[in-house]
């Protein structure tokens, strides 16, 4: 068994997809108006328009990205830049290696260094 894919509940595709775009710097393998889909290596990451009537909240579903340790300043600094907020930062607590953010929409996601 495997997760196939995760999705976040997005209010705006075009402003949700266009974020990710730039901090992922991949582009998205569908593109549509109520569905989109970027391919990371063993997952992928959906975005469905919540135009169905759900309260919007963001995601109860955290994704964690795994970095080596040079790969990942660049990622952090790209989350920051890109209005996403830093909820808890704990890359130098051993037993965490890693930082979370909430995107515009209230979806949160981690940043994590590779674990052995």
């Amino acid at each position: 068994m495997k997760i196939r894919t995760c999705y976040f509940k997005v209010s705006s595709m075009s402003q949700s997809v266009q974020l990710w775009k730039s901090l992922l710097e991949l582009e998205p393998v569908k593109f549509g108006e109520k569905y989109s889909e970027f391919r990371l290596e063993n997952i992928n990451l959906g975005f469905v328009l919540n135009d169905f009537g759900d309260k919007f909240a963001g995601s109860n579903c955290v994704p964690v990205f795994e970095f080596a340790d040079d790969e990942l300043p660049p990622y952090i600094e790209r989350a920051k830049s890109l209005n996403c907020s830093v909820l808890l930062d704990g890359l130098t607590n051993p037993n965490l290696r890693s930082i979370v953010f909430a995107d515009p929409w209230g979806n949160e996601f981690e940043f994590s260094r590779f674990h052995d």
